[in-house]
């Protein structure tokens, strides 16, 4: 195998960062500028600063690619050409986009432009990458939940394949994950998430059967939701053998120390791997070195140890950081003692080497998150050897106590002595012609560029000629270009005796570096046409809007049949999920004589085994009259869109498919996408204001119907981790005798209000795939603002119903009469 077939993708929160990670071996980088990034907070370079870094990457043989990787607004897509521009025109090697309407703005404007699908897509299944191909996608980011087995599956789809292998892990599926958005005002999906998985929160069990209402407060570690960071340095033989083309490392917000650490280690490993074979690497002593390389990356950054994520678990409570939710450094020892006195000392021993300037914390363990005392170290420390440290009086610090070092001095200063400040130099060779009344020329060759450029014209040497050792000393000193030359790289052709001014061979080198700047970065720029624009389709104000319920179960459905068959022209979408299959068909048959449209609501997450149950489902007699008794789907991902299309060629019969809230409408390009994917009517997104999705309407080039969901409670997150399983209640797993817990189970955050409340968030489970879903606390509720709905005139108006009583569902449904509205 050839190393370069896997590539190692580092982050780079700034141009510094990038050539960190290159300098440490990352064959490529991803990379922010100002706008549209998932890392709005990090150090994103300026429009000049970004050009310099995507030549300086082409330069040394790598790529960069820019992640425009969130929702886009339509006022905002209006400066989208412009702002690509310069960056598609200097070769940038690649964009990840998460918004439809920006991966299809940037096809039909940069048809040659290579795209990525963003982990933000929430690409789970092979069904996506059918629907992505079209639109210039050339790779996809794979969400970070999926199985070795399950990436494998992408092997034959003529695709790239990325997937993340070292750095965070967010407890939600990417892009999916709303927690943020709407009880804080800080949208992950517009890169700006204020991270809420890494908040401390309270777990309750529900009060009756129903589960309905918190009541019992469960015995649990504070952070529920704060997954480890992932380490796969072991798995890189199963990550190569299942397909993986690019190992990506997350962190654009960490130092430039930890990129080039990162890199170094996964470009080490990998080519070991690659050139050697998977005995030599899983040697025991290949297996001790690289057991030392991980505590280095821990010494970096680690959050309550690694794990391998979920390549090859599922979910499990070894794989949250449930004690602390940021560094948890390295254990180095133990308090032995603690000696009272005029100055309070602890007597620390010493299980690992130490350094002078080693940040290291005392800590409780039963508080791991609040170190009792930190303190730099002024001098190093041997290992099995004992010190004394001073505290102030009244810290309880105890005999017992774990020592841990979060920073360690000595590893970042080699990592910066020896890989950071010692940035890459394309090495070049060159030859030097002169001759008497006839221009000098130096020649520079980098692998398969050459310029050669002409300069002053030389003279017949009167008394002292110039030197080929002098030409050579001249040639070498390239000083802070991008080029490195060596002496026996060099050819000198002198042809009599000839002088010249060394300004004039000085100024020709720096000509000749330029021109050989430009030969090797010119190769990859690009020029654009000009931006392609098109007519809105004019959309009818009259408002006369139709109502879909989206129901859970069967008392809410008969809820629903009574109370709204008052001559109110309507649907009703079956929640699968909550519903459970079995109820789904007695609910058709309840409505078997009646004339309502009924659609189905598929999983939010639709990974392999979840396809496959469909696939059985609907081919058994049971799912087949389910199907017969339809108008069509909810669909909520792209997987499930070509499912639908794959069953409507089976059943040989049509069906309507409805687009869901986090199939993101935030502009009209992305309406238009799903148009192209036979979907005509779309669900404005849950992050939108009406005022933005008025804007949408407008601009929109085809004819799709609007839904708006005015009430119901919204599915905040979507997760593999099991609340259940993690606090050992998993229903599969009971012991005999053992009390299982409620359906329900509720989420507190400990100690911010969100939303300026201190709610209480529900989470159900589905276990057939081994799902958590945590809704919103208080339902959505826009049933106060209808002349600001009748002025969007919406052509559906959608109601969700998962918790509520039969009651609750018929006062909702009184509130919800726009024909009462008073405009």
């Amino acid at each position: 195998m050839n190393n370069k077939t896997i590539e190692i993708l580092a982050p780079a929160g700034s141009v510094d960062r990038m050539k960190a990670a290159f300098a440490g071996g990352a064959d490529a980088c991803y990379i922010g500028g100002k706008s549209f990034g998932a890392r709005a907070y990090a150090d994103n370079p300026e429009e000049r600063e970004l050009v310099e870094a995507i030549h300086y990457a082409h330069l040394h043989d790598k790529r960069l690619y820019m992640t425009l990787n969130t929702l886009v607004k339509e006022e905002e897509m209006r400066g989208l050409f412009n702002y690509v521009l310069p960056y598609y025109e200097a070769g940038i090697d690649g964009i990840l986009v998460q918004d439809f309407g920006v991966m299809k703005f940037l096809h039909e404007n940069f048809p040659d432009l290579v795209l990525h699908a963003s982990t933000q897509m929430t690409v789970c299944d092979t069904g996506a990458a059918e629907l992505l191909k079209k639109y210039g996608i050339k790779r996809l980011v794979l969400s970070r939940e999926l199985s070795l087995t399950e990436v494998a599956g992408f092997k034959n789809m003529d695709m790239e394949i990325e997937c993340f292998v070292h750095g965070a892990l967010c407890v939600c599926y990417s892009g999916q994950c709303l927690m943020s958005a709407l009880n804080g005002g800080r949208s992950g999906n517009r890169g700006s998430c204020a991270g809420p998985c890494r908040m401390s929160y309270n777990l309750y069990a529900g009060e009756n059967d129903r589960g309905i209402r918190p009541a019992e407060q469960l015995k649990a570690k504070p952070y529920l939701l704060s997954p480890k960071d992932i380490c796969t340095l072991d798995l890189i033989p199963e990550m190569v053998e299942a397909g993986i083309h690019s190992f990506k490392i997350e962190g654009r917000m960490k130092r430039a120390e930890y990129a080039a650490l990162t890199a170094y280690l996964y470009r080490k490993w990998t080519d070991i791997y690659l050139e050697k074979g998977c005995e030599y690497f899983n040697n025991p002593n290949v297996i001790r070195e690289r057991n030392r390389d991980v505590e280095k990356l821990s010494d970096i950054y680690n959050r309550g140890s690694f794990t391998n994520g979920y390549l090859i678990s599922h979910n499990g409570a070894d794989m949250m950081a449930s004690s602390r939710p940021n560094h948890n450094g390295v254990a180095v020892g133990k308090v032995k003692a603690v000696k009272k006195g005029k100055l309070d000392k602890a007597v620390i021993f010493v299980a690992k080497e130490l350094n002078a300037y080693d940040v290291v914390e005392i800590r409780a363990e039963d508080r791991p998150d609040e170190p009792v005392y930190e303190f730099t170290l002024k001098e190093g420390r041997k290992s099995k050897t004992e010190f004394e440290a001073n505290f102030s009086k009244g810290l309880p610090v105890r005999e017992g106590m774990s020592v841990y070092r979060t920073k360690n001095e000595s590893l970042l200063t080699d990592i910066s002595e020896n890989i950071v400040s010692k940035p890459l130099k394309r090495k070049i060779s060159a030859r030097f012609f002169g001759e008497p009344d006839r221009e000098m020329t130096v020649t520079l060759i980098a692998d398969g560029n050459k310029v050669t450029v002409s300069g002053a014209v030389c003279m017949k040497a009167s008394n002292r000629p110039v030197e080929a050792d002098r030409i050579a000393d001249a040639l070498v000193k390239l000083g802070d270009t991008e080029f490195i030359l060596d002496r026996k790289d060099i050819e000198i052709e002198l042809k009599g005796e000839v002088f010249f001014p060394m300004s004039a061979l000085n100024e020709l080198r720096r000509t000749a570096c330029e021109a050989l700047f430009e030969e090797i970065t010119g190769k990859y720029k690009k020029k654009a046409q000009t931006e392609k624009r098109q007519e809105a389709v004019a959309v009818e104000a009259k408002f006369s809007p139709k109502y879909s319920f989206v129901v859970s179960n069967l008392s809410q459905l008969n809820a629903v049949m009574s109370e709204a068959a008052n001559g109110t022209e309507f649907e009703v979408v079956l929640n699968m999920e909550l519903m459970g299959r079995a109820n789904v068909k007695k609910a058709l048959d309840n409505l078997s004589e009646n004339k309502v449209k009924v659609y189905l609501r598929l999983p939010e997450i639709f990974r392999k085994n979840t396809r496959e149950t469909y696939e059985r489902y609907f081919s058994s007699e049971a799912g087949t009259a389910v199907l017969c008794g339809i108008k069509g789907f909810l669909a909520r991902n792209l997987e499930e869109i070509d499912f639908i299309k794959r069953l409507e060629k089976d059943f040989k019969s049509g069906f309507e498919i409805v687009s869901d809230t986090n199939l993101y409408t935030f502009n009209a390009r992305a309406v238009e996408v799903l148009a192209d994917f036979g979907i005509n009517r779309y669900t404005g997104s849950l992050e939108q204001s009406l005022e933005e999705m008025k804007k949408v309407r407008k601009n929109i080039a085809v004819d799709s119907k609007l839904t708006l969901a005015v009430y119901g409670r919204e599915e905040l997150m979507v997760m593999t981790q099991c609340q259940w399983k993690n606090k050992g209640s998993c229903v599969k797993e009971l012991k005999k005798g053992q009390k299982p817990l409620p359906d329900i189970l509720y989420i507190e955050n400990k100690k911010a209000k969100m939303n300026g409340k201190a709610g209480k968030f529900p989470i159900i489970k589905e276990c057939e795939s081994c799902t958590n879903y945590v809704y919103q606390d208080i339902p959505l509720n826009l049933l106060d603002k209808k002349e600001e709905i009748s002025e969007l005139s919406p052509d559906f108006i959608r109601i969700d119903f998962t918790f509520e009583t039969e009651t609750e569902v018929r006062e909702v449904i009184k509130l919800a009469d726009f024909s009462k509205r008073d405009i």
